[in-house]
């Protein structure tokens, strides 16, 4: 059985996250202090830590250099009652860190989605390993769900991300936060990718030959731009797929767009001139967002989950959000909102005239034949 330690100091919500990870299967153990924790992993660290920012006799920033060197390799989630801008700034030292950081949350936490998380973060199969990924790839072990983006003045659903699974041998499903970076250190990205985006194009095509408009938004790793000649790689199996490169949008994360190198103005330049939309993904998590914008060719900006979930909560993620949507207007871009999960944010989004959003208000990534039941009749073919 999978173990777990809650590090926080508050009972009521100690207790809460200790019976959900309980009926997720876990062995919990709570600490309300620092040194119980100490005391708890003196011999052996837990599959999974999940870590209040503030405690009494510590605070969770110092605690994360503290496992940074203690060596720690559980999967960690940080949690915060307060300023999402400290738990943001705490999550990516983590990262910085070498720490495994599985996610950060904002309290209060619902009991479905920490379940879905910790779900997600049980350690009964083993990790993967290159060689179970290569095979998987191989082996059609590999599918994809697609999460609708709806066009916020219609309401209309006019597209999709897809999105890559890989169904373990005991039939459970890995998450891509455990396989894409193995996928990026072992050389396996590029045959990675070329799985997903033929898999996404032939249901594509499949959609337009059944009279369905949805444009397809398929993500690339920094890995993937150091192919010159990947522009044509995909230009082709667009073309084999009988679709149209203006119908696809090419996902670029900000982290990976700050790869300053000839070869990948070249290679997005491209894929612009062979009609492809570009999209800088996570924006407004990096270090050089506006130089980014101005020095590639993006026609879409999607602003981070972090600052979308705050809206109409925390006065700076308003003004961010705004800010970016105007900013995207006056350069001429697309926006889109990811993580949009309450009406209040949707409220927002639409005043400030963002164009797109997707998020589990709509819907959570779900199979092909999902998306087209939650078109309209005229839409899906019905």
């Amino acid at each position: 059985m999978s173990s777990l330690i809650v590090v926080d100091d508050e009972f009521a919500f100690a207790d809460f996250v200790a019976k959900v990870a309980t009926g997720a299967g876990y062995d919990v153990t709570v600490a309300e202090t620092a040194a119980d924790f100490r005391r708890l992993t003196e011999r052996v660290w837990p599959r999974v830590l999940v870590l209040d920012l503030y405690m009494p006799d510590t605070d969770g920033i110092e605690l994360l250099r503290e496992l940074k060197e203690r060596h720690c390799d559980s999967r960690i989630i940080l949690l915060s009652g307060t300023d999402g801008r400290v738990l943001d700034a705490a999550y990516r030292l983590g990262g910085e860190l070498g720490l495994a950081m599985a996610e950060k949350l904002t309290k209060p936490v619902r009991a479905p989605d920490l379940r879905r998380l910790l779900d997600g973060l049980r350690g009964d199969r083993p990790p993967p390993t290159a060689e179970s990924l290569a095979a998987a790839i191989a082996g059609e072990q590999l599918f994809l769900l697609y999460q609708p983006k709806v066009e916020l003045k219609s309401g209309r659903i006019v597209g999709v991300e897809a999105l890559v699974r890989w169904r373990g041998e005991d039939g459970g499903v890995i998450l891509p936060d455990s396989f894409i970076p193995l996928a990026e250190s072992a050389g396996l990205i590029d045959a990675l990718t070329d799985w997903v985006v033929r898999a996404a194009f032939r249901q594509a095509g499949h959609w337009q030959g059944r009279g369905l408009d949805l444009h397809m938004a398929i993500n690339l790793s920094a890995g993937n731009i150091h192919d010159r000649h990947l522009p044509d790689s995909v230009a082709r199996q667009c073309a084999e797929a009988g679709i149209a490169p203006e119908s696809v949008t090419l996902e670029l994360t900000e982290t990976a767009s700050s790869k300053d190198s000839a070869t990948m103005l070249e290679v997005l330049g491209r894929f612009r001139l062979k009609g492809f939309r570009l999209s800088i993904d996570d924006f407004g998590t990096g270090y050089s967002s506006v130089a980014q914008l101005l020095r590639l060719p993006f026609s879409e900006l999607k602003i981070d989950k972090s600052f979308v979930s705050e809206i109409g909560r925390s006065r700076e993620a308003d003004i961010v959000a705004k800010t970016l949507i105007d900013m995207a207007h006056n350069l001429g871009l697309t926006t889109v909102a990811e993580g949009v999960e309450s009406q209040r944010s949707l409220t927002a989004l639409r005043a400030w005239d963002c164009a797109m959003a997707q998020g589990y208000l709509f819907s959570r990534p779900v199979a092909a034949e999902a998306v087209e039941q939650m078109l309209p009749p005229q839409e899906s073919g019905a």
